[in-house]
């Protein structure tokens, strides 16, 4: 075995485990997670037989894999599980729980499926309890998955893979629509310049956690470094205005002030934080927080897709609005993905969990 495939197993082991130790330390009696060695591509399906309901069809229940992962980052993870099932002739599911960081327990009062918050579903409500075969989702599945595809919003070279498109495109139009309500307000900030025939240079800027320099995760690109490339796209394309999708309450006010006369659009209902605590784990007062965090970051991710040039730092807001916009056979007529590498060092995510 060459030596490359060796470093990719350990890593892999080195993280289930962290999961796995993170997932018992805090009490989830719910945990399973099997622990798959592989060579070569195998992996490994638990087949539970609770009935003679569906016959003819393996229902395969996608659950979020932790409650550590942000919106987009949820989203990159349940498609490659759908590309999973999809190639193996299952009949996916999606069944968030509790764990999921947006579930809003006043929301699932009335819808108690967390991916229904958002996104449109026309599944059959199959009996799990009295059907023939059902399988879960597995960890190992969607690392087969992003390993074939690389599927990695922190490497820049993944953002232009035809490749990832054609895999993924198909999969997000059956399976992934967002709500009509998401994707109108979404239009609504745009349509003023695009109705007239303007052009909108989308922008997303990371900052809260990002500025904690993880291991692993791109180095943080900073205000001044993101202003330069917006003004490098506006001098290369006649945009007419910039959409800004940020979580980040400095940058909001900084880049209004530093494009002059270019109108500036943004999402003035968001929930954005001068600190750097992830915005996605908050608390707060106000009604339905947790479910309004989901919504307003698929909102944003979304109208990044209706822009026509993006410029963005490595992660996975940008990463899934150039998918959905690819979904659509549509392409942004500039994009700027900004790399500025990728944090080595001890400063693991995981240690950070107790925040959250």
């Amino acid at each position: 075995m060459n030596q490359k495939k060796e470093n990719y197993k350990m890593s892999l082991m080195t993280y289930l485990l962290k999961r796995s130790y993170r997932r018992f330390i805090t009490g989830d009696k719910s945990f399973h997670q099997m622990i798959t060695y592989f060579e070569d591509g195998e992996d490994h399906i638990k087949v539970y037989h609770n009935g003679t309901a569906n016959l003819g069809k393996m229902i395969y229940v996608i659950k979020e894999n932790t409650g550590l992962d942000g919106f987009c980052a949820t989203l990159k993870y349940i498609m490659s599980f759908l590309i999973y099932a999809e190639q193996h002739k299952f009949t996916p599911i999606i069944r968030l729980t509790e764990e999921f960081a947006y579930y809003d327990e006043e929301m699932s009062k009335k819808i108690d499926n967390p991916w229904e918050y958002y996104f449109l579903t026309d599944e059959k409500k199959f009996d799990l309890e009295h059907s023939l075969n059902v399988c879960f989702c597995e960890y190992i599945h969607r690392k087969l998955i992003a390993h074939k595809y690389h599927f990695n919003a922190y490497k820049v070279e993944n953002y232009n893979n035809q490749d990832v498109y054609e895999v993924c495109s198909p999969v997000i139009r059956k399976y992934m629509t967002l709500k009509p309500e998401i994707v109108n307000d979404a239009s609504n900030v745009l349509e003023n310049i695009k109705q007239n025939g303007g052009k909108v240079l989308g922008v997303h800027f990371r900052g809260t956690d990002y500025k904690k320099s993880y291991n692993n995760h791109p180095v943080f690109v900073n205000e001044n470094e993101t202003i330069k490339e917006i003004k490098a796209a506006m001098e290369l394309k006649e945009f007419d205005a910039v959409f800004v999708a940020t979580d980040d309450i400095l940058f909001a006010d900084i880049v209004k002030k530093s494009l002059g006369d270019i109108p500036v659009l943004m999402h003035n209902d968001v929930y954005r934080s001068d600190g750097i605590e992830s915005v996605a784990f908050s608390q707060s007062e106000r009604k339905n927080h947790h479910y309004l965090l989901g919504y307003e970051i698929a909102r944003d991710m979304y109208t990044l897709s209706l822009c026509d040039g993006l410029v963005a730092c490595k992660s996975s807001v940008g990463y899934m609005s150039n998918l959905y916009k690819h979904s659509r056979n549509e392409q942004y007529e500039y994009m700027k993905i900004i790399d500025n590498g990728n944090n080595v060092n001890d400063n693991e995510y995981f240690k950070d969990s107790q925040t959250i």
